[in-house]
């Protein structure tokens, strides 16, 4: 049987911090700040803001993306489709591979899925929902590294004063 792993308790922990946080300021949608702490949360905090940072990122290229498009050219099959090779483009023009993926998300999310929302309005909420996201990851993966370092120098002092 597998064990619970400190990934799991990190990963869990912001989770629960995403949704507790949301409901203390009464924010609506805790999803998105979810999915970005678990898509971001890493081995190190280093790492963490490595991936959190990309994300961000990456929705703030498709959500401005998607709301010129939105509000300019509608939602079309076409332009869909070159929004996207768009989005990809800025991407990579930017050297901003990583965010490939959720800068094309946000896009689409916002040409297809505004369903009685104003677009800018939908756009600034998951930039602000990504952001505290990454933000709680990155603050649970650095305070469990910070314990980390402590447990590990406590044993090696340990072992060492057997060794003397």
């Amino acid at each position: 049987m597998p064990k619970i792993d400190i990934y799991n308790v990190k990963t869990s922990i912001s989770v629960f911090l995403c949704v507790l946080l949301f409901k203390f300021f009464h924010r609506s949608y805790p999803f998105y700040a979810c999915i970005a702490a678990i898509s971001c949360m890493r081995d190190t905090s280093c790492n963490c803001y490595s991936a959190g940072k990309s994300r961000i990122i990456g929705t703030c290229i498709g959500a401005a993306i998607g709301l010129i498009f939105f509000n300019f050219l509608k939602t079309t099959p076409l332009y869909c489709g070159i929004g996207i090779a768009i989005v990809i483009y800025l991407c990579n023009l930017f050297n901003k591979k990583s965010s490939i993926v959720i800068s094309c998300i946000v896009f689409i999310a916002i040409m297809t899925n505004l369903k009685g929302m104003p677009s800018d309005i939908y756009a600034i909420n998951r930039i602000i929902d990504t952001t505290i996201g990454v933000i709680i990851a990155v603050f649970v993966n650095k305070f469990f590294e910070a314990k980390y370092i402590k447990y590990i120098k406590n044993i090696k002092n340990n072992v060492s004063s057997l060794w003397s």
